[in-house]
């Protein structure tokens, strides 16, 4: 991996799927079709929904530690294969 954005977005994309597998019972009970002024919705602006609380709730896992990490796994693989090493997956 050779972006650094790329491992960032991984990680996001890891903590939004375990908050939505903790919504899961909800997500699939579609018996309250309503927003909260009790509007009829979509299944898809329903799904929307509990994708942006998701996304909202798992974006402080974003912080520039997480960056700088990522930066320089991506400084080591291009240096790596500069010299002709081979890649370890999952280092």
């Amino acid at each position: 991996m050779c972006n650094p954005i790329e491992g960032c977005f991984s990680v996001l994309k890891a903590r939004i799927k375990e908050q939505l597998a903790l919504d899961r019972a909800e997500i699939c009970d579609r018996t309250n079709m309503t927003d909260a002024n009790g509007n009829r919705i979509t299944i898809a602006e329903r799904q929307m929904g509990f994708l942006e609380r998701a996304a909202t709730a798992c974006m402080k896992c974003m912080t520039p530690r997480l960056v700088t990490q990522m930066e320089l796994h991506c400084r080591d693989a291009v240096n790596a294969a500069e010299e002709g090493k081979d890649m370890m997956y999952g280092k």
